[in-house]
């Protein structure tokens, strides 16, 4: 391993880039409410705008619900980079091994970067045997992301650095084990006996 890299990064939620998202989500759900109540109207107010007022109270209200969650969960971190892999906790519980990752990769979509992680097909089958994993991926593959998509938002992180860490482990772990493999195809030496 390379002594220049640490052993594990662990990165976590922002609360400084996620509190204006709260504001602006918390913002939304009470001008739905507004919307849905007709609090500053007269009661002149039409079944489809009611009906538009409480479908965006309830996803505005479940969207600022979650985001308080996670700002109140923002000291653990959600995402690891270690020697030995990856795991990024928004996406899955599940730890990625570098050695099961064939790519590291850039992408931009909508003018949002994200890092993306191109698994052999080994490790992709049995990852992706849950019907909301291969929806994930079908969705990252119709993006024209190819992979696991691994964005930056909300993170203390950002993009470049997170980029520049998973390329480095990447890199470190497969210079590991390209030495693992030549070690093992290596000839043994021969026992020079003299007679």
């Amino acid at each position: 391993m390379n002594p220049d890299t640490p052993d594990e990064v662990e990165i976590g939620y922002s609360s400084s880039r996620m509190l204006p998202l709260v504001a602006l989500a918390a913002t939304m759900t009470l001008l739905c409410a507004s919307v849905a109540f007709d609090w500053f109207g007269n009661g002149g107010i039409g079944r489809y705008h009611a009906l538009a007022g409480y479908a965006g109270l309830f996803g505005f209200g479940a969207a600022t619900s979650r985001l308080i969650w996670l700002l109140s969960a923002a000291k653990a971190p959600v995402l690891l980079i270690g020697r030995y892999g990856i795991r990024d906790l928004r996406v899955a519980n599940e730890f990625i091994l570098w050695d099961s990752i064939a790519e590291v990769s850039a992408c931009e979509y909508h003018r949002r970067k994200f890092i993306v992680l191109k698994v052999t097909p080994a490790l992709e089958q049995q990852l992706f045997t849950a019907k909301a994993m291969q929806a994930m991926l079908h969705a990252n593959t119709a993006m024209g992301l190819g992979g696991i998509a691994i964005g930056a938002g909300g993170l203390i992180a950002d993009f470049d650095r997170l980029f520049d860490a998973c390329t480095a482990y990447h890199r470190v772990a497969k210079r590991a084990g390209a030495a693992r493999e030549q070690k093992d195809i290596a000839p043994e030496p021969r026992n020079s006996c003299v007679a």
